[in-house]
């Protein structure tokens, strides 16, 4: 190796005290000064003995709300070199309302009446409360729940279903248009009924799940849930079946005389082309 001479090395060490008197210089001044952090910027200022960090935030018109938050007190002289750290507190209040997804508690398949129906009974929460949300210098950091009010709503569902199983479409019953009707019966080759019972008004097949309606109280192809029926489809008229009248489908006579004159419940759920 080779060795350094007597110069060099003492240019060496005269570059080394530089570097250290101007460390020792930058020391001194820091010391000196106070540091203080609000607003995503760094305010300088200097230090002087004695003096509360209160009244040096008032020097630098740095007006502090109820909810800031502070790290060192307001009423303590500052030391030199301390940082500050001032963050920003803003709070919001509000309510919200929050509902949770239907559970079933009872459920059923239904096949006989024109196509596959699933009724479900169930229960939906409906969560009801104040908040509280804080935000630390612009960025949310927590919330706080007040007065939290629970609501549980029981009801009655209807869904529609493909071969498959699969969910075409859901009615909430609770939502749906209802009225009291009362209810009579015929069957496919019925003598009393249009057209002996085998064709509908709209010249479809007569079977179980056609109603009859007077089509000034419920328009003709729509569908209906009637309550011990089932699902049904306005698709057939009838002389006698005016007003809060229908006439149900069924599949033969027996069944016809356990439906003579009964009142019902009927379910409006919506017109379509299709069963």
């Amino acid at each position: 190796m080779k060795a350094i001479d007597i110069k060099t090395f003492i240019r060496i060490v005269y570059l080394l005290l530089i570097i250290w008197c101007l460390i020792l210089f930058f020391i001194s001044k820091t010391d000196k000064k106070i540091f203080i952090f609000v607003d995503n910027k760094v305010i300088i200022t200097d230090y002087v003995k004695d003096k509360i960090l209160a009244d040096i935030l008032t020097d630098r018109d740095i007006t502090l709300n109820p909810e800031d938050i502070v790290s060192d007190s307001l009423n303590k002289p500052v030391l030199p070199g301390q940082k500050i750290n001032i963050i920003r507190v803003t709070v919001k209040k509000g309510k919200e309302k929050i509902e949770t997804e239907f559970r079933p508690l009872w459920k059923k398949i239904y096949k006989k009446n024109l196509r596959k129906v699933e009724l479900q009974k169930g229960i939906v929460k409906t969560i009801d409360r104040d908040y509280t949300h804080f935000f630390y210098n612009g960025k949310f950091d927590r919330a706080v729940f007040d007065r939290e009010r629970i609501i549980s709503k029981t009801f009655y569902r209807l869904l529609l279903l493909t071969d498959d199983n699969k969910i075409e479409k859901i009615y909430d019953l609770s939502k749906a248009k209802r009225m009291k009707m009362v209810a009579t019966a015929y069957y496919p080759g019925d003598p009393l009924a249009w057209k002996d019972g085998t064709v509908t008004f709209l010249g479809r097949k007569m079977q179980r799940g056609i109603i009859a309606v007077d089509p000034k109280v419920i328009p003709l192809k729509t569908r209906l849930y009637v309550s011990g029926y089932g699902y049904g489809y306005a698709g057939d008229t009838g002389s006698a079946i005016k007003g809060n009248r229908i006439d149900l489908g069924v599949n033969n006579a027996e069944e016809e005389k356990s439906w003579m004159f009964r009142e019902v419940t009927v379910y409006i759920l919506e017109k379509s082309d299709t069963y």
